[in-house]
């Protein structure tokens, strides 16, 4: 049974609204680190429409990536032009079970809000211990997430105008509507509303994702209990050492024991 592709809508807007994103920075944080490693083979895990994917290729490493949304992996193969990506439609929480038996990588990112979708913590466990099953040993494993000690109350209860994007062939307006789960404070209701004009025919779509923030200490002892060792935890690709009082975002860099 063809299961639906909740992240079809996403990708189809995805690098218009949030492909601005600087990944040209991600991704020499990644190859000052990979290099420093001697990686050459990595899996990206959540690579969504390719965009730390194709940047990494274009630097001579061995790339597959790996998403949940065929729609989002359907963008990425037309994005790579000359084809050298292996992208694989799988679930990051099954992530060995997609991978061919015995195919082991240098590094593994896992990058964006791709982490924020492992909502249980049976979820985290179960992706931490897939993708130890993928690296070789004492492999690289960078991941960010969001750090629930600075959650913004402001954005929270109220319709808040998030995007504009007015191009020749798509004019978009995304207002969202976000708050906490009523079961996990930690876990973010997105509830965006699309509003698009795509080549004269308008659409209005509305959508719902749960995204989850971590306590930073859980989400410690959850890494190392699950066979990986933490390197640094930065507060983005600039190397600032995360601190959880002040920083949204942590980068973890970690090595599989």
């Amino acid at each position: 049974m063809k299961m639906k592709d909740e992240f079809s809508l996403e990708a189809k807007i995805y690098d218009n609204v949030w492909g601005k994103h600087d990944y040209d920075t991600d991704v020499e944080f990644l190859n000052a680190l990979f290099r420093k490693h001697s990686c050459r083979s990595v899996i990206d895990v959540g690579c969504g429409t390719g965009n730390h994917s194709i940047r990494l290729s274009r630097l001579g490493y061995e790339v597959t990536g790996v998403d949940v949304s065929p729609s989002m992996l359907k963008i990425a193969r037309y994005k790579d032009k000359k084809a050298k990506i292996r992208f694989i439609q799988g679930d990051m929480r099954r992530l060995d079970k997609a991978i061919s038996k015995g195919h082991r990588f240098d590094v593994a990112i896992c990058l964006g809000q791709a982490f924020s979708s492992l909502i249980e913590d049976r979820d985290v466990r179960a992706f931490l211990s897939g993708t130890h099953r993928t690296l070789k040993t004492h492999g690289l494993f960078v991941f960010s997430a969001r750090n629930a000690k600075k959650i913004n109350e402001e954005y929270l209860n109220k319709l808040r105008l998030d995007h504009i994007v007015s191009e020749e062939k798509l004019q978009l307006v995304i207002l969202s509507y976000n708050s906490r789960d009523q079961q996990d404070p930690n876990v973010m209701v997105w509830r965006p509303i699309y509003l698009i004009n795509e080549n004269d025919k308008v659409d209005l779509q509305l959508r719902e994702h749960k995204l989850r923030w971590f306590d930073f200490s859980d989400l410690k002892t959850m890494i190392t209990k699950n066979g990986f060792k933490i390197r640094a935890t930065y507060s983005g690709p600039v190397r600032e050492i995360f601190r959880e009082d002040e920083h949204t975002d942590m980068w973890f860099v970690t090595t599989a024991k």
